[in-house]
């Protein structure tokens, strides 16, 4: 590394660097009057000693610094606060014949509401198909009956060589009685 620049200087370039795409950084060095190697190496040095910065000052604990998984005593009557620190927020106990039980229930009144559901669309496609047969077989009875009544109440030839002919029943009955 160049020694014709000062600490700050380097730390300034390599912040600024460290935000901006490796596309950039040539445009970046040359306007700084440095090298991309040189740029690239205070950064890998920047992230290399960044963890060592904050070693040896007090923090906002009145001066108090705990390493990572140093263990801190608690004294507190309160027993539940004293097992959440303990155990991070609170202990995950699971009670595990409760989960298996309503998720048990859970499913088993699922399949039964699709079976219903499933039984439901059945019985109304089976329903809907009665109907519609009846339908059919109630239609083609008026047809019948229509076709019988529109014979028995009008005129019409039956065998037009032998000379028979169809009259209203009415009149036939009429033309009887007065005969």
């Amino acid at each position: 590394m160049s020694s014709k620049h000062s600490a700050e200087f380097k730390a300034n370039i390599a912040l600024e660097a460290i935000k901006l795409p490796v596309e950039e950084l040539d445009a970046f060095a040359e306007k700084h009057g440095v090298t991309k190697t040189e740029v690239l190496e205070w950064v890998s040095a920047l992230k290399a000693k960044s963890a060592n910065i904050f070693e040896g000052s007090a923090d906002s604990h009145g001066g108090h610094h705990h390493a990572v998984g140093e263990d801190v005593e608690l004294k507190t009557q309160d027993e539940e606060l004293a097992q959440a620190v303990n155990f991070g927020v609170h202990n995950d106990d699971l009670n595990y014949k409760s989960l298996t039980f309503w998720t048990t229930f859970g499913t088993v009144l699922v399949i039964v509401i699709i079976i219903g559901l499933i039984q439901f669309g059945k019985d109304s496609y089976f329903k809907a198909q009665q109907k519609a047969s009846f339908n059919s077989g109630e239609t083609e009875i008026d047809e019948i009956k229509a076709k019988d009544a529109e014979t028995l109440n009008s005129y019409g030839v039956v065998d037009l060589e032998n000379g028979v002919y169809r009259i209203p029943v009415d009149k036939a009955i009429d033309k009887i009685a007065v005969d």
